[in-house]
């Protein structure tokens, strides 16, 4: 029996379900229960159960449990008497200890209990509780698929890649099933496969066989246009079929799927194409066809039950082994959780934990009721039932939205029947009477609306006043139907379109009445109105393409908006952008992967602006030399250091800010930073782990996880675009809903169902195979339609004061929820008889509901709030800022920047860049291999990497192949380049400082050292001290003066940083080599050393092997205990190395030994020293 519900008065005993409606106080009826709980029966906080779904709904209703004690307190405290007194202490009591009341989330609770009696309950006691068991059940699937499909008959596995199954799709099919036990899963169709292989093959064999008798027939026939419909047998598609079997027919086996167009052989489809008085001829190669088609699809559907039958046995094996290897590694989900607690409550010592709890918790109140599933409603039936303890269930069946996250309406509609006491809350006390009554208007238009029996809509009655609160020009109806006009049925894109604008034009009318003061409302507890905001508004969707079409509609017109959904935040576009800068950053020297970070959003480089900041060295060197940076960052200082200095360096924020949408973008990227950052710090992940951990969250969304749930992009007053199912338990003035035509089920094409069986009580039930998956499929429709009618129940009960929805012809409304309800009768859509039932439907209503035309038209634009506040301006810096100390290089004191790694080259000022045809073998030389940064890049690794002293030439062809292809060049570079390596390194290095008749080739391992990096202090280094310091020890003609004179950078303290290519020692001097793939022309000559030195000046190179030079000085001086520079310093080579052949003599070849008192020099000056 349903009784009326005063919580003042309600027995404090039993098994309570009470069903609140939409606005009807749910909350504030949880909060007056549980102060009663605490004055009446002496409880107190740690003492009554306080359950709901969610994290969010727990704070908030904490909140709102905590500030009902402190208002019942105050409003005793003019009271004197001794009873009053008695409930003052006790409220004071509850409100101090407030912070140890058990208010939990149905998985908080789980862990409370089962950590509270870990003992009693034979788990381990420091389990803990991981959010994402995603990576467990991978590795658990992927050994079931290494076991059971790699030695699988080839023809199944032959199958599962036509269909393009892997263990990742496996898992994904069955995903949902884990961790609800309750699901009956139906029998699989045994399957003979073998048999329906060789009943294939008897029909392959048969065909063949005809076809070597008939061919000549059949082509004839295929081809003769008297007989044949030319449309469906047409020249083209004939002549591709007769190929097709040919080819088809000269294999030795049946194949696993026939080729497109078979079926133009077959019997059914020819005698179909025939022309009128046309006679077919008789052929039995037509019929053979039809049976081997038969056939094949008879094989393909026994193999398609076959991979059911294992996926079946994955999860009976899932049961078992997964819970082995959560112990082992001393881990819990949250759906271990529940069934731990479940298993504990069934298992022998139950009884004791029942009564354990009982005295712990004398009583509870479960809120959101309707999103339990079974396995949270048997643990509390076992610990309540026939208790006569006073436990409460609040929920409201009409609003059961989130099937999505496993919760189960059946199972609500299951403990209703069990309750001993079922009560209603029918007051409404938060929207406008007209409202209650526009809405109770069209749910009533329908005998059940929701479509159970079992969630019947019982209208509610208004406690408001009947006054206005909002105001307006235009109608003031409390519910309002925009009637997107056409005279033929729209198209869903079409429509989605004219929504989003007519939603956007009256919003823009109502605020810039509101500027005028003509849209006013009256807030609570507000003594006067006040001009409608922004932040009154909101619009409700299903959709992020949704929420991006109204929002670009309101940016036409003027008007901000934030945008909040129940999508998670690692399925955003940033995720994505997020995951590829992260892997650059992991490798910084695979400049592949910073060419993808470069062109994501954070810099927004297109093709043709990275090609050229490639083409550009010092440009380029700087970008590399970030990912550098931010690699050692993250590793010395951690995620979040790294994040902010990227942040910071490329002005990301203002990056994103100027985008559309930038607000949105910006919010998902620092969110999903503070993720990772959670993560490192409680996982104490490092880069390989978070590389792993985001890849596998973006490919794997977990519904159920609150923590990546989108989070608002701006706390202003603005509209709101939210989704519904994120809208339910908000309210908000005013409610736009633009998009309720459309039609939300989308029939189950999976291999693998769950749904409810009516004829079984609706218990839950898995379907496999036919026929249960037509029984499925039909339950699951109306499953799905019935949400979409709780989802549109939410969506009409958000609003307040006034609700505004999109309505119109459009192709498909019928199969909308809203149809349904506006148009019981209609069996087709027919726009004059939709429009005339909504217009008797608000003449029916008493002025509650309206209906406006809306036709298209210019977009309104909204004028902005007029403002009278004083402009302000920057105040003018006069101060001094303190030269900050960085890290500078051969790059920094050349170029632009401070950045340098390892040097490549960049083309000369004059060159023009060649491309090359892929089959003009002649032209691959040195001189035609590609130029610029890039191709430096790919050759400086080759050199690096390359054994000089080796002559294993298929190693070298390896190598070089393998690196081509890493830097995206073609593989038919290899041969060349190859020979050209070669002769480099067979070329003689002759220098004025002893070393003759010395190549690279006679360099063996342990006597070079590549890519050596250096770092040193700077003091004070400017241009002048420079030049002071080292011009008068240089020849004016000298190149390295040359260089210095023309010096132009920032004054540089902090320190000098670089990378040399190649160190060596030989004969007991050390040598500095730098490659350069520098172009300079066609031929030998354009390498000779007058040419070498002007190339030298123009990239300041002399600069280059003098600060290189320095550092080896350095370096030696350290780590040679006789270390003598006269003795031990060598000098500098620089190769460039497309002017170098054995038989060129020193063409290409550079060589410099800066004198020591320069080196010494340039060492004082670096240190802030002088000569004075």
């Amino acid at each position: 029996m349903v009784n009326s519900f005063n919580a003042s008065t309600v027995t404090l005993s039993d098994l309570n379900l009470i069903e609140a409606s939409a606005g009807t106080g749910k909350t504030f009826t949880l909060a007056e229960i549980y102060c009663r709980l605490i004055l009446e029966q002496d409880l107190t906080v740690e003492q009554i159960l306080v359950v709901t779904f969610t994290r969010a709904a727990t704070e908030e209703l904490r909140s709102r449990l905590r500030e009902k004690l402190v208002n019942t307190r105050n409003e005793l405290i003019e009271e004197a008497d001794e009873r009053s007194l008695l409930a003052r202490q006790k409220l004071n009591l509850a409100i101090q200890s407030f912070d140890e009341a058990a208010v939990f989330t149905m998985h908080g609770f789980c862990q409370r209990v089962l950590g509270d009696f870990a003992f009693e309950s034979g788990l381990a006691f420091d389990l803990e509780v991981i959010r994402d068991d995603h990576a467990l059940l991978q590795a658990a699937v992927d050994d079931f698929w290494r076991r059971h499909i790699t030695t699988a008959d080839h023809k199944l596995v032959q199958y599962l890649l036509a269909k393009k199954q892997s263990p990742e799709a496996l898992l994904e099919s069955i995903r949902s099933l884990l961790g609800k036990p309750y699901l009956h899963y139906l029998p699989i169709r045994d399957v003979d496969i073998e048999k329906e292989h060789q009943q294939a093959k008897i029909q392959f064999e048969k065909l063949k066989m005809l076809w070597n008798v008939e061919q000549d027939i059949i082509r004839a026939t295929l081809q003769d246009r008297t007989l044949l419909n030319g449309v469906k047998y047409g020249t083209s598609p004939v002549q591709d079929g007769l190929e097709s079997i040919d080819d088809l027919l000269s294999c030795d086996d049946v194949p696993l799927k026939l080729f497109h167009g078979f079926e133009r052989f077959t019997l059914t489809k020819l005698q179909d194409a025939l022309k009128k008085d046309q006679q077919l001829p008789e052929l039995a190669f037509w019929e053979a066809s039809e049976q081997l088609q038969e056939s094949v699809e008879h094989v393909q559907a026994a193999q398609a039950l076959q991979y059911q039958h294992l996926r079946y046995d994955l999860l009976i094996e899932l049961l078992t082994t997964l819970k082995k290897e959560k112990q082992q590694q001393r881990v819990q989900s949250n759906d271990d959780l529940l069934l731990n607690l479940e298993g504990v409550l069934e298992g022998s010592g139950g009884d004791w934990l029942v009564a354990r709890l009982r005295q712990q918790y004398p009583a509870a109140l479960i809120d959101e009721f309707q999103d339990t599933d079974p396995v949270q409603y048997a643990s509390f039936s076992r610990i309540y039932a026939n208790s006569s303890l006073p436990v409460f269930l609040v929920g409201d069946p009409k609003q059961a939205i989130y099937s999505f996250r496993g919760a189960d309406v059946f199972t609500y509609l299951s403990a209703k029947k069990s309750t001993q006491h079922e009560h209603t809350l029918g007051t409404n006390w938060r929207s406008h009477p007209d409202l209650v009554y526009a809405v109770n208007t069209i749910l009533n238009s329908k005998e059940k609306p929701f479509i159970y029996e079992d969630i019947p809509f019982h209208p509610v009655k208004a406690s408001r006043e009947n006054k206005s609160i909002l105001t307006t020009l235009n109608s003031n109806s409390a519910l309002q139907f925009l009637w997107l006009d056409s005279s033929e049925p729209m198209g869903k894109k079409e429509m989605t379109q004219l929504a989003a604008d007519g939603t956007a034009d009256e919003i823009a009318l109502l605020l810039n009445q509101a500027n005028s003061c003509e849209a006013m409302l009256l807030e609570k507890k507000a003594e006067k109105p006040i001009p409608v905001s922004g932040g009154d508004i909101a619009i409700l969707v299903r959709t992020n393409n949704q929420a991006h079409i109204v929002q670009q509609c309101l940016q036409m017109r003027g008007i901000n908006s934030v945008q909040q959904g129940r999508d998670n935040v690692f399925s955003s576009k940033e995720a994505l952008m997020l995951e590829r800068v992260l892997f650059a950053i992991s490798e910084p020297q695979n400049q592949r992967l910073i060419t993808v970070a470069l062109s994501t959003e954070l810099w927004g480089l297109d093709a043709y602006e990275l090609y050229e900041l490639q083409q550009n060295e010092q440009e380029w060197s700087a970008q590399l030399d970030l990912f550098y940076d931010l690699h050692q960052l993250w590793l010395k200082h951690g995620f979040m250091r790294a994040f902010r200095h990227l942040m910071n360096k490329i002005s990301g924020q203002q990056q994103l800010l100027k985008l559309t949408g930038g607000e949105r973008k910006l919010t998902n990227l620092l969110h999903l930073s503070e993720l990772i950052q959670t993560q490192c710090s409680r996982q104490n992940y490092g880069m390989e782990k978070v590389l792993h951990w985001i890849s596998s969250r973006r490919k794997s969304i977990d519904p159920n996880d609150e923590s990546g749930q989108l989070r608002l992009e701006s706390d202003e007053q603005l509209v709101t675009i939210i989704t519904i199912h994120k809208s339910k338990g908000l309210e908000y003035p005013i409610v736009f809903c633009p998009f309720l035509w459309g039609i939300n089920y989308k029939p189950p094409n999976q291999e693998v169902i769950s749904f409810h069986d009516r004829d079984d009580d609706y218990r839950g039930h898995v379907a496999f195979s036919e026929p249960s998956l037509s029984i499925a499929r039909e339950s699951i429709a109306l499953e799905e339609r019935a949400e979409d009618l709780r989802l549109l129940y939410v969506a009409l009960t958000r609003a307040r004061e006034r609700c505004f929805i999109s309505w119109g012809h459009v192709k498909g409304a019928i199969g909308s929820a809203l149809f349904s309800l506006l148009h019981p009768e209609l069996v087709k859509q027919d726009r004059g008889e939709m429009l005339a039932q909504v217009r008797s439907l608000a003449a029916g209503s008493k002025g509650t509901i309206s209906l406006d035309i809306i036709e298209k038209k210019e977009p309104v634009i909204y004028k902005g709030v007029k403002s009278n506040k004083r402009k302000f301006a920057a105040k003018k810096f006069k101060r001094f800022i303190h030269q900050p100390w960085r890290i500078g290089s051969f790059s920094a004191l050349t170029g632009s920047h401070d950045a340098e790694v390892p040097d490549y080259d960049s083309p000369a000022s004059n060159e023009t860049v060649v491309t090359l045809e892929a089959n003009n073998a002649a032209a691959r030389d040195r001189f035609t291999f590609p130029r610029g940064a890039h191709a430096g890049t790919c050759l400086h690794a080759i050199f690096e990497h390359w054994d000089f002293a080796s002559d294993d030439h298929d190693a070298m062809q390896v190598l070089v192949s393998r690196t081509l292809l890493q830097y995206g060049f073609d593989e038919l570079w290899t041969k060349a380049v190859c020979g050209w390596v070669k002769e480099v390194i067979a070329t003689s290095l002759n220098n004025t400082s002893g070393q003759s008749f010395f190549k690279l080739a006679d360099l063996s391992q342990d006597k070079r050292l590549d890519e050596l990096s250096f770092y040193f202090p700077v003091t004070g280094l400017t241009v002048d001290s420079l030049q002071k310091c080292l011009l008068p020890l240089l020849t004016a003609e000298s190149p390295l003066a040359q260089v210095i004179s023309q010096l132009k950078f920032s004054s540089l303290s902090g320190f000098m940083k670089g990378f040399i290519d190649l160190v060596y020692e030989s004969q007991g001097r050390f040598y500095i080599v730098d490659y350069k793939s520098n172009w300079l022309g066609m031929s030998q000559g354009a390498y000779q050393q007058d040419v070498l030195e002007q190339a030298m000046i123009a990239h300041d190179y002399p600069l280059q092997y003098l600060i290189y030079s320095l550092a080896l000085h350095r370096y030696l001086r350290l780590r040679l205990s006789d270390y003598d520079p006269d003795v031990h310093l060598g000098g500098a080579y620089y190769l460039f190395i497309r002017g170098m052949k054995p038989n060129w003599d020193q063409s290409g070849i550079f060589f410099d030994k800066p004198k020591v008192e320069v080196l010494d020099a340039l060492d004082h000056c670096l240190q802030g020293l002088t000569n004075d």
